[in-house]
């Protein structure tokens, strides 16, 4: 437990969780901002499970064919927002990142998505670079006129 002196080592404390917390985040934003199968793809561990509102991905291989499915009709993101985040280091390489988020895109048909969501991800770091380990997110597609 803390003092409420503030003592070197709690300077040092301090400024790891802020720099872990900065470096967890901005690995989030080139996440939602990607515009890749294969840079997507590279953000999670081999050994990741994630959820996508009713589908489990139990593998990388499972959730690389749905992420490959995507892009593949991704013509051009419209928004890619984080309205609110909230990162908790569990340890100096682990965080977990719980978020709203806001997502438009439209396909190679010209269909327009509009997506609002929370999302969940454990984030590991490995060599040097933040991943994701686990993910969930559950979201829903709205007409342009209901995104608030």
């Amino acid at each position: 437990m803390r003092s409420h002196q503030n003592s070197d080592s709690d300077k040092l404390l301090d400024d790891e969780l802020a720099k872990i917390k900065a470096e967890v985040k901005q690995a989030a934003i080139d996440h939602l901002n990607t515009t890749d199968a294969a840079t997507a793809i590279s953000h999670y561990t081999e050994d990741v499970i994630a959820i996508s509102n009713d589908k489990l991905f139990p593998s990388l291989e499972t959730l690389s064919e749905d992420i490959k499915a995507y892009y593949d009709i991704l013509k051009e993101v419209n928004l890619a927002v984080w309205d609110k985040m909230y990162i908790n280091v569990i340890n100096t390489n682990a965080a977990l990142v719980t978020a709203k988020f806001r997502y438009s895109f439209t396909s190679i048909n010209n269909e327009k998505t509009d997506i609002q969501g929370m999302w969940t991800a454990l984030y590991i770091r490995l060599g040097g670079d933040w991943k994701i380990r686990v993910r969930h997110e559950s979201f829903a597609t709205f007409e342009e006129n209901e995104i608030s």
